[in-house]
């Protein structure tokens, strides 16, 4: 089961502000995975896409992987088709002069 909440908040200037949340049931999905290089450790800074299957012009969302490949995103809307692209740059970067 899944888990959520929100609110806004508008700090005013040096004020800190002090919170605690209680999370509720939420019914939407979330997509949660680990991008893996070729050599099948984890792949940091890959950029994680993802596109309604109905709009690909249009992202719903993207990220980067974090230090273990990680990423998560969510929610998602239950029922519908969504499309994840995956990129990662190349170690082998060349300065343009």
């Amino acid at each position: 089961m899944n888990f959520s909440h929100s609110f806004f908040v508008k700090p005013a200037a040096h004020e800190v502000v002090e919170t605690t949340v209680a999370l509720s049931a939420d019914q939407r999905p979330a997509l949660v995975g680990t991008v893996l290089g070729t050599d099948g450790k984890p792949a940091p800074g890959a950029l994680v896409t993802v596109y309604c299957a109905d709009a690909p012009a249009r992202p719903v969302g993207a990220l980067y992987a974090d230090e273990q490949g990680q990423f998560a995103f969510g929610p998602l809307e239950p029922g519908r088709l969504y499309h994840v692209k995956v990129f990662k740059l190349s170690d082998n970067i060349r300065a343009l002069e």
